[in-house]
């Protein structure tokens, strides 16, 4: 017999939920092959087998799992499995009531039916024997149910929670901004989607213009260790921040410094898709090094993100705004500008080096021939 153990998938979560079995209960399994998807509060993974063998199944579809958990067995053979599942249903039997009655007492029966307490509500105790204490606890319950129903916040917002309070916790953070003229970069972005066909935004030419400044400005883009040793990064891989009404994902581009704008563009367009449905594989999640969050609802401006633990910095940038200026020549002309937020560790870094980055992708921005 083998089991099957569920690995740590998302180290953020304490439980997933497995979505669903690719292979019937009681198959034959020959080898390494996709067993089951199992959700987790940001993406979705199959669970391959751990050998060959009679599958058989522990965790139904739809119920909640947690790491390590064992989720399904493999057999020998099929006589291997029917003498387990014999012993289970024998072990079952003698711990379980009698034909899964439900023992109330008499005090218990007449105050549940004096406060219409059903006998679901008693089942769902979870008691073999309910008696008076257990109904009382039921009717204040009901009695002290708030005037307006409570709404459970998701598992993917709760895992949200739980990475800010502990950006807020451990990450003493500041913050710089700067305010960068688009105007040319926003024309280099409608030149490349005619180009191309993809669709190269302001926060595209972005992720291209901080993966492009990784070499000279590494501490940037490099991560404080547990004994407070900075460990640098060969490469930028920049993350993005990502809300398409299904929760907060921050997909990662990696290498991003060596891919074209269209190509980062192609994948965050991919990215979106996958945010809507909820589909995303761990991998794609995986290996930030700094973290990009767009901000550019019509309106908002300035944005003030967290730096995500074990990252040292993240860049925001807000809607375009646009502002009228005299020229050199003393000509009225309209300008786009954005605001640029730079969050970051202080711990690791000052406001000297946050202030050379931040100069250095304004004037990415700016100019943006390198971009494209």
């Amino acid at each position: 017999m083998i089991g099957i153990d569920l690995p740590t998938l998302n180290t953020n979560d304490s439980s997933y939920t497995l979505v669903e079995w690719l292979v019937p209960d009681g198959s034959s399994i020959e080898g390494e092959e996709p067993l089951a998807v199992v959700e987790t509060s940001k993406a979705s993974e199959e669970i391959e087998s751990t050998g060959s063998g009679i599958l058989h199944v522990l965790v139904g579809g739809g119920q909640e799992c947690r790491p390590g958990q064992t989720i399904a067995y493999l057999f020998e053979s099929a006589q291997e499995r029917d003498s387990y599942r014999a012993s289970a249903a024998t072990a079952a039997a003698t711990s379980a009531p009698p034909g899964g009655e439900l023992s109330i007492t008499n005090a218990a029966r007449e105050l549940a039916d004096r406060h219409g307490v059903s006998e679901a509500e008693l089942r769902g105790l979870g008691r073999t024997v309910v008696r008076t204490a257990d109904v009382e606890t039921l009717v204040r319950r009901a009695t002290t149910a708030p005037a307006f129903p409570e709404r459970q916040l998701s598992k993917r917002q709760r895992t949200v929670g739980a990475v800010v309070t502990e950006s807020m916790r451990t990450v003493p953070a500041a913050a710089a901004y700067a305010k960068a003229d688009v105007g040319q970069a926003e024309e280099l972005a409608r030149q490349l989607s005619e180009r191309t066909g993809s669709y190269v935004s302001l926060p595209v030419l972005l992720i291209k213009a901080v993966a492009r400044r990784h070499a000279a400005h590494p501490l940037m883009f490099a991560a404080l260790t547990d004994d407070g040793a900075v460990r640098e990064s060969e490469r930028a891989h920049v993350g993005v921040t990502m809300d398409a009404g299904r929760g907060l994902y921050t997909p990662v581009v990696h290498d991003a410094a060596e891919l074209s704008s269209d190509r980062i563009a192609d994948l965050l367009t991919g990215f979106r898709s996958k945010a809507f449905r909820g589909t995303f594989q761990a991998a794609e999640l995986a290996g930030a090094n700094i973290m990009v969050a767009p901000h550019t609802t019509e309106g908002v401006v300035l944005a003030t993100p967290i730096v995500f633990p074990g990252q040292i910095c993240v860049i925001s940038i807000g809607a375009v705004d646009d502002q009228v200026l005299l020229d050199a020549q003393g000509t009225v002309r309209t300008h786009r500008f954005v605001h640029l937020g730079l969050v970051y560790d202080h711990r690791v870094v000052n406001g000297r080096d946050a202030m050379a980055l931040l100069k250095d992708v304004k004037e990415e921005l700016e100019a943006p021939a390198a971009l494209g």
